[in-house]
């Protein structure tokens, strides 16, 4: 039975306390208990539980959670003051204090059109001016008047960045160039820094007609370095021309970093720049999206933009009630915190999507895998879960008999779309659509399964199959009517904004990301190590990691002997 909100005491009473009470309540009932059969109670919950934004549509009602869960959880975000919170990171606060910097990626998505909110007015001046020039390089480049230095026109780009540089690039790039008819240039992602990736496209490209777009915001970080001085370095040697030279015609600079992309040789016309104020892994919307609209065009990039600031508009100024951001937020956080299920998996139900998993590994648990406060105390809860996923029909054939019957609770959001056009016959039209439905089914019954468990087995089936589906698994699906550039702009946008929602219930910076500098330090001394360099950093000693650098060195040496012998 839930417990009304008269029913705590009041000396004592907090959201936080609200909530703890209310979680140990609700423990007491299943998702079957909570969805019913088709009781009245069962069906406005349902009803109550379920939010539509224009072509994006998010279902709750198998979260194991009521109406009055969200109320007590909108209590709780209004008494971090979140609101306020919110009006300061739209308007250029320092909301990034270990850095002291805004978070201003909104502004790359504003139009021209519709006058920011006041602090913000630079940054959208900026970034519209980089988008003009992005916009002006991409025409030419389509027009076939980007020349490498040959003389050749450009057929192919290959995108070198990584983290935010590729994941949201590579992922746009796959969910709407999922067919030939939809690109206008050839592009290739390159994020490893083991050069695999590169290795197949320097064998199968034109390098007189290749331009690479180096993707970085520091313009130092040593995965996109070594990537694209062996790039340079093949077509240096390919069209038996400088480095120099090649850079002048076949490098597109996007950083933060002026300075180092003149320093590397990149002409000033082929720069575009975008500002610290934008983090990485909110960076899509930036510059760092060129390669976006070199393959669908600056229509699709602009329809891009525009989705994610219709949603960016919305979380400004709904209420938190209704504010799509900021219920995902507090549901998830409702299940990490209150629920205490540490993995969240994401399962879309399209194929085109099959980089979201893990575009949302890095937004989420890079920005809020943290466990000290802004004012610098250790955290006493549990914050971001552990994101995973795969494409759902993929999936079902991989980990789903863990989920369903092993002994793990998880959270989950199911992705899926609901309509796709396709130009075929209408024979194949027909056997597509049949296709598409079916995919829809399994989605469906899935989070139907996860949900309800042993009681989703219909009637007529009990006895005839294996039971033990453990259920109580809470879920949310999120229904995309089409999917297209608007549409997963929007998509994106609310995840975005789900990440500074739960930074402010926990009282983190979402910001920074520090976690990962010391490992890229030890990696450099271990790096130099290797190739028998000076050291730059102390390395720090112990057997485990000595006895692989020697198992290393041996394998080495004696491949090296059987050469000099062959």
């Amino acid at each position: 039975m839930n417990t009304p909100l008269t029913a705590v005491n009041h000396r004592l009473y907090t959201p936080i306390n609200a909530l703890i009470t209310h979680a140990e309540h609700l423990q007491a009932q299943s998702l079957s208990d909570l969805l019913g059969s088709h009781s009245a109670t069962a069906t406005h919950r349902a009803e109550a539980l379920a939010f539509t934004f224009g072509s994006l549509h998010v279902d709750f009602s198998k979260q194991r959670l009521t109406t009055e869960t969200l109320a007590l959880l909108v209590d709780w975000a209004r008494s971090t003051g979140l609101e306020k919170k919110r009006d300061a990171l739209f308007s250029a606060a320092v909301v990034n204090p270990s850095e002291q910097r805004a978070a201003l990626h909104m502004a790359a998505r504003w139009p021209t059109t519709v006058t920011p909110p006041d602090g913000m007015q630079a940054a959208a001046a900026f970034c519209q001016q980089q988008r003009t020039r992005l916009a002006a390089m991409v025409e030419r480049l389509h027009r076939g008047e980007w020349f490498g230095a040959s003389g050749q026109s450009i057929t192919d780009v290959v995108h070198i960045g990584v983290g935010g540089s590729d994941l949201g690039p590579k992922l746009i790039s796959e969910a709407l160039a999922d067919r030939p008819s939809h690109t206008l240039m050839n592009v290739h992602y390159v994020s490893s820094m083991d050069g695999t990736q590169l290795l197949p496209l320097m064998e199968s490209l034109d390098p007189a007609t290749t331009l690479l777009v180096l993707a970085s915001k520091s313009f130092t970080t040593a995965d996109t370095q070594f990537n694209v001085q062996t790039a340079l370095t093949w077509l240096s040697e390919s069209l038996e021309l400088d480095v120099p030279t090649v850079c002048c015609h076949q490098l597109v600079g996007v950083s933060s970093k002026p300075d180092k992309m003149t320093a590397l040789g990149i002409p000033a016309a082929h720069q575009l720049v975008f500002k610290d104020w934008i983090g990485g892994r909110f960076s899509l919307w930036s510059p760092i999206g060129v390669s976006i609209a070199m393959q669908l065009g600056m229509a699709n990039f602009n329809a891009l933009l525009e989705g994610a600031h219709a949603l960016d508009r919305h979380f400004l100024e709904t209420p938190l009630a209704d504010n799509l951001p900021v219920l995902i937020a507090l549901v998830g956080a409702w299940n990490c915190q209150f629920l205490h299920i540490p993995t969240h998996a994401v399962l879309p139900y399209d194929s085109r999507l099959k980089s979201l998993p893990a575009y949302l590994q890095q937004l989420e648990m890079e920005s809020n895998g943290k466990s000290v406060c802004l004012n610098g105390r250790a955290v006493t809860h549990a914050t971001c879960p552990i994101i995973w996923g795969d494409v759902g029909p993929n999936a079902q054939h991989a980990f789903y008999q863990l989920l369903h019957q092993g002994g793990h609770t998880v959270s989950a959001d199911f992705v899926a779309v609901a309509e796709r056009e396709v130009a075929a016959t209408q024979d194949v039209q027909a056997l597509l659509a049949a296709q598409e439905e079916l995919t829809l089914a399994n989605c469906l019954a899935q989070a139907q399964l996860f949900a309800l468990g042993d009681d989703a087995i219909p009637t007529a089936l009990r006895g005839h199959m294996a039971q033990g589906y453990r259920g109580n698994q809470p879920n949310s699906l999120l229904l995309l009517k089409q999917l297209d550039a608007g549409s997963i702009g929007a998509l994106l946008a609310l995840y975005e904004h789900k990440v500074f929602v739960q930074s402010v219930l926990w009282d983190l910076n979402p910001f920074d990301q520090p976690g990962v500098e010391l490992g890229k330090q030890l990696a450099t001394s271990l790096y130099q190590t290797l190739a028998g360099g000076p050291l730059e950093y102390a390395v720090v000693k112990d057997p485990s990691t000595e006895q692989l650098m020697q198992k290393i060195g041996e394998w080495r040496r004696h491949s090296s002997m059987n050469e000099s012998l062959n």
